[in-house]
């Protein structure tokens, strides 16, 4: 009897330590209001406002560095995918031979040159089916992980 009571204990401790199940997100993708609320889950401020086109964007920052969060292929406030996007203003620019260092060295996050040279890094992430809101977490977490990576290659202090 003891046994199963010390079995039943462990077991409800491990439920209570087990963090919450990722949601699923219905079809056709995010809100900016999902994205967001991720970010804020995460500790990150958010601010949803609208782009040049009227789609939703998610104003945010990590690591000292002010970002955007872009939605694309959206439908009555669905979007099939978002792209994380970070500029930075170099006093002297970058070479096209950096930034395709960059780029041959990393899987995520692409750097790009503004045409003042300036270089800026984007990370897009389909969620169009099947994601759930653990996924939008995970792309986050790859987003600020990837950011301060970055900014060091391309001599942003």
């Amino acid at each position: 009897m003891m046994l199963r009571f010390g079995l039943m204990v462990a077991s409800l401790m491990l439920l209570a330590a087990t963090p919450s199940l990722a949601r699923p997100i219905p079809p056709g993708g995010v809100t900016a209001d999902e994205v967001a609320a991720a970010l804020r889950d995460k500790g990150y401020k958010a601010e949803i406002t609208k782009d040049a086109e009227g789609d939703p964007k998610v104003e945010s920052g990590a690591d000292g560095t002010p970002f955007a969060v872009a939605f694309y292929d959206c439908k009555n406030s669905r979007c099939a995918s978002v792209q994380f996007v970070a500029a930075f203003d170099l006093k002297n620019g970058l070479t096209y031979s950096d930034i395709n260092a960059w780029n041959r060295k990393n899987r995520f996050g692409k750097g790009h040159l503004d045409d003042e040279m300036d270089p800026f890094l984007e990370y897009g992430v389909d969620f169009e089916v099947g994601a759930t809101t653990e996924a939008v977490g995970n792309a986050i977490e790859v987003w600020v992980a990837v950011l301060p990576i970055f900014k060091t290659h391309v001599g942003f202090k």
